[in-house]
């Protein structure tokens, strides 16, 4: 039977008491679990049935996939509990949020809605191009700038645009540190390019928001009709988000804030868990909720998690009594914590792929099945190896995704381009992905386009000014004009079928017949009658998980039958600790937990980083519902260097001793993990 209908009945009395509080903030401790998106929907659900318009009612969370979660779970959960239409409420990004109010406050300055960069468009295209327009060093020909230098000066500016300020508290420095003449080169690069390709940065849109209601020139709560905000995943903001967050709370809007301080693990965009322990503090009249019921993990997986908490906190830390729904399920099951030494990485490597081996045999679905990563670098190619020796089939966090290739990016801009004609980065990349269309290239005609005031969508639509582009511009010019004039009569609503040939003899004439099988080995399980935008969506994505739900709703949409298999593929998931945030599994391995890989030399000299740590193996731990799997090793080969490594300083806090192991789950010990995966 599992957790019991009394059970889930007490837990959700307890989540509906957070969302039905009336006060005009609020704010919802939700550890791992515990119901948090429930009581959001709940939420939505409750404000609509008391008489709120729903398109006064805004929900943000913190990615694009997350907030695209959200939605889809939101509008059902509204419909089968009371008839009530939640169609017309904004679930969203805050970046969309604050690109949606400066829109409305006419103060966009950019030649369209601006798109975010994502890290290959900043890899592959800003931090090149800056490397390129730096100027050269004196008496050579080499740029300025090499791009890694680029791309630490571009960093220097996405701290201050989520903080507010230069060399913010948890910022580290690079070496040498960002000069103030290099910050004037990087604006002045910056800020024109940004109009010409109508980009942003991470962060950048709500930076100019908060900029813009702090010199009075915007009113987000009336431009907007804002009455009521909740916002998931607090703890992720940054300050600058939290900003504003408080301009709106300032304005009179209503705000329900939801998350867990020892769930914060993004510093590197300078999120602090210290937002959500503030905000009754600086709310003093806001209602204060915990859910403290745990539907995911087993008592045992939960009491190593927390033990863990306890001992790596900062004073602020907010008090959890979470507890399983397991411990009284029926039958109860305690779940299963293993504690594994190993005499090197190689002999670890094979135990867990002889576990997987085993455990796949048994009957657990490989999807259930998650290897966690602190250092992919430093370990996943051993990680891989075994899992090919042992012939499993794996999802891994650097297998080269479609639209990591040039030839994947070039697919990808023409279908952007025909989704929207104003995409102005998409013909950028459509131009640039080419080959031999190079960053220098590409910084030419930007640099042409700038000075002689040209818009950039114009010079793949339009005719060319005459006497303004010649040689390798030129060339890369009309070889993309030429693209763009194929796709012209395109629709975002056709159809895969009817555009699917075309794309493919696109791919083959630019880049030749593999790449183009490429193509056609990516789109071979989708829907014929997919549209073209459906595919943008589908591509977009950031993970399979993502995709699945993506994929469910065209089959819904096109009345297909859903495919047996469902839409995952059948492989375990070796994924980045950071990665796996939000997702869950019966069983997860977490190995190299050595003081080099976790917390590392980058974060041992900054206290606040290893406590970060802490928390990135608290989310980790927690994402196993029945049995998780802990283990380091004496020695290691890392970057081709043999070396001794160390117990994590984290051991001794993690519920019991690491015991010395030669090799995987014994058949007992798989077997109870068999049974306690069916308890659940």
């Amino acid at each position: 039977m599992g957790i019991t209908p009394n059970q889930i009945q007490t837990a959700e009395a307890q989540q509906h008491q957070a969302a039905h509080d009336p006060n005009p903030q609020v704010r919802a401790i939700a550890g791992p679990g515990t119901g948090k998106t429930h009581a959001i929907q709940e939420r939505v659900r409750w404000l609509i049935s008391g008489g709120v318009a729903p398109q006064n009612l805004f929900v943000v969370s913190f990615t694009r996939a997350s907030s695209r979660d959200l939605r889809e779970r939101i509008m059902p959960y509204c419909l089968q509990n009371g008839q009530v239409d939640a169609s017309a409420v904004s679930v969203s990004t805050l970046h969309s949020l604050a690109l949606r109010a400066l829109r409305a406050a006419g103060l966009l300055a950019y030649p369209s809605d601006p798109v975010v960069m994502d890290q290959w468009e900043l890899e592959y295209v800003h931090d090149p191009e800056f490397s390129r327009a730096s100027g050269v060093r004196p008496g050579t020909q080499r740029p300025l700038y090499t791009p890694s230098r680029a791309k630490r000066i571009r960093e220097d500016f996405e701290a201050f645009c989520g903080t507010g300020q230069w060399r913010p508290p948890g910022y580290i420095l690079p070496s040498p540190p960002v000069t103030r003449s290099e910050r004037r080169n990087y604006q002045n690069f910056h800020s024109p390019r940004a109009q010409l390709y109508s980009y942003v940065l991470p962060g950048e849109i709500v930076r100019q928001c908060v900029e813009n209601i702090s010199a009075g020139a915007l009113d987000t709560q009336e431009l907007l009709g804002i009455e009521h905000l909740i916002v998931d995943e607090y703890q992720d903001l940054n300050p600058t988000d939290i900003a504003f967050v408080d301009h709106l709370t300032a304005s009179g809007v209503v705000v329900f804030v939801a998350g867990d301080d020892d769930q914060s693990i993004y510093s590197f965009r300078y999120a602090s868990p210290g937002g959500l322990q503030s905000f009754v503090n600086r709310y003093p009249n806001s209602g204060d909720h915990q859910l403290t019921d745990c539907f995911r993990c087993t008592p045992e997986v939960l009491s190593v998690g927390e033990g863990l908490m306890l001992a790596h906190s900062t004073p602020a830390r907010i008090p959890k009594q979470t507890s399983s729904l397991y411990l009284n399920s029926q039958p109860p099951e305690p779940g299963i914590v293993h504690r594994w030494t190993f005499q090197s990485g190689i002999a670890e490597a094979r135990a867990i792929a002889e576990s997987c081996s085993s455990l796949i045999a048994s009957g657990t679905h490989a999807r259930e099945i998650m290897i966690l990563l602190s250092n992919t670098r430093a370990v996943l190619n051993l990680m891989v190896q075994a899992m090919e020796e042992a012939d499993i089939s794996y999802e891994s966090p650097r297998g080269e995704a479609y639209l990591d290739t040039r030839s994947g990016r070039f697919a990808f801009s023409i279908i952007r381009v025909v989704c929207d004609l104003a995409d102005y980065l998409a013909h950028r990349v459509l131009m640039g992905a080419r080959p031999h269309v190079g960053p220098g290239t590409c910084n030419a005609i930007a640099e042409l386009a700038i000075t002689r005031n040209l818009n950039y969508q114009s010079l793949f639509h339009q005719p060319l000014p005459e006497g303004v582009f010649a040689g390798r511009q030129l060339s890369a010019l009309r070889d993309a004009r030429r693209t763009c004039s194929t796709i012209s009569a395109w629709m975002p609503d056709d159809e895969l079928s009817l555009r699917s040939q075309d794309i493919h003899q696109l791919i083959l004439n630019t880049f030749g017949q593999g790449e183009a099988d490429h193509w056609d080995d990516e789109i071979a399980h989708l829907p014929p009658d997919m549209t073209l935008s459906e595919v943008r969506d589908y591509l977009w994505t950031d993970n399979d998980e993502q995709r699945a739900l993506l994929l469910q709703a065209v089959y819904e949409r096109l009345e297909l039958e859903m495919p047996e298999a469902g839409f995952l593929p059948p492989q375990v998931r070796i994924m980045t600790m950071h990665g796996a945030k939000g997702l869950s599994a019966r069983v997860v391995f977490i190995p190299c937990l050595e003081e080099e890989l976790l917390p590392g030399s980058r974060r041992q000299p900054y206290p606040g980083l290893v406590l970060e740590a802490a928390r990135l193996l608290f989310v980790s731990i927690t994402r196993a519902r029945s049995a998780c799997i802990l283990s380091h090793a004496r020695t290691r080969v890392v970057y081709g260097a043999f070396s001794r490594h160390h117990p994590s300083r984290f051991l001794r806090n993690l519920g019991g001793q690491f015991r010395t192991r030669t090799s995987g789950l014994s058949a007992t010990e798989n077997a109870a993990i068999i049974q306690s995966c069916a308890n659940l």
